[in-house]
């Protein structure tokens, strides 16, 4: 078991999300996360995570967001953070480790948390990480090209 500290780290090199209306879409099955944002460039951002364990998607608005419990740590508005040490993923182990097969290590050694801050919404995603499985981040500048990756993302 890790020590938990709940250490935030603004992504600066992901796309960051309008302040005003960056209206996120979010498309989920059984394994994949894919999120469609406006950013602070006017462009639009389609981000896919291929392998996601869990996510929560709604409150806190960006009005609410001081009563978030990671809003002392370094949680900011608008941005995309990644979560180190995450109380949420060590939840998430306490909750598997009755599997008759769970290894500590092993569940941990990929998870990753990530938290979007929008102004009406928060997305917050654990995904597994590895060579195969990573985020997958586009940046484009119409909807017609948003879409198609969308569309795509989905049925691949």
């Amino acid at each position: 078991m890790f020590k938990v500290l709940d250490k935030i780290k603004v992504l600066e090199d992901w796309p960051q999300p309008e302040a005003g209306a960056p209206e996120p879409c979010v498309y989920a099955d059984d394994t994949r996360l894919l999120i469609r944002y406006y950013t602070e460039n006017e462009k639009i951002a389609v981000i896919k995570f291929p392998l996601v364990s869990i996510f929560k998607f709604g409150s806190p608005n960006d009005e609410a967001l001081g009563g978030h419990p990671l809003i002392k740590k370094g949680l900011e508005y608008y941005s995309v953070h990644k979560v180190e040490n995450s109380f949420w993923v060590a939840e998430l182990e306490k909750q598997n480790s009755v599997h008759p097969q769970h290894d500590t290590n092993r569940f941990l050694k990929d998870k990753q948390h990530y938290i979007f801050t929008f102004h009406d919404s928060t997305l917050e995603v654990v995904a597994n990480e590895a060579e195969y499985w990573s985020p997958i981040v586009n940046v484009v500048s119409t909807e017609e090209e948003a879409k198609k990756i969308f569309i795509e993302a989905q049925n691949a």
